[in-house]
């Protein structure tokens, strides 16, 4: 890729393994089944750009963003996304998760008001901070992920298993839950039921 700048461009099948990648602007581009395993983004910056099938393991990132990225039935291994805000207050990484799989996931207070985590599976995740109000996660699979000083006020967590809210500093007025799972926030609390 000798080009430092890319918009509307459309990339298929192209596999990247330990690349460093500095310098790039991506605007309104379209990634199908491709995968990045272990790639260095250096001052890089994704926007409104679109993922479809592909596969991103342990990316590291320095001084770059992404901004409204819209992810269809992607596999996301050891994303840090607090390293990819953007800079300022205007926009957010997510735009769309539709159907995706991740595991081992950071966020960071990221505002993420309304988004819709339908569908998708998050496995051993972290949301640290973040604004998760009126959220969708019915129906998701949060083996192992927690959730610490967020705010969940109206979340839709009706049908999500295995997630863990630390309820002491988390904001849950509103919030929509189900069983088994409503009954293991208690255990944050040190309440025991027999």
């Amino acid at each position: 890729m000798p080009s430092k700048y890319y918009e509307g461009e459309d990339f298929q099948n192209l596999t990247l393994t330990e690349a460093r990648l500095e310098g790039l602007t991506l605007v309104d581009c379209s990634f199908t089944g491709c995968v990045f395993e272990r790639c260095q983004l250096v001052r890089c910056a994704l926007t409104e750009c679109r993922f479809t099938r592909c596969r991103v393991i342990d990316p590291k990132s320095e001084s770059s963003q992404v901004k409204f990225l819209s992810l269809q039935d992607c596999a996301l291994t050891g994303v840090n996304w607090s390293l990819l805000l953007p800079a300022g207050s205007f926009g957010e990484p997510l735009d769309k998760l539709e159907a995706c799989r991740m595991k081992y996931n950071f966020f960071t207070e990221m505002d993420l008001r309304r988004f819709s985590f339908e569908g998708s599976s998050l496995t051993e995740c972290m949301f640290t901070g973040c604004n998760l109000s009126e959220s969708r996660f019915s129906g998701c699979s949060l083996a192992g992920t927690e959730f610490f000083q967020c705010s969940l006020t109206g979340a839709d967590l009706r049908g999500a298993q295995g997630y863990r809210i630390d309820v002491p500093s988390c904001q849950l007025k509103g919030a929509r839950l189900a069983m088994p799972e409503a009954v293991s926030l208690l255990y944050s609390l040190g309440v025991r039921l027999e």
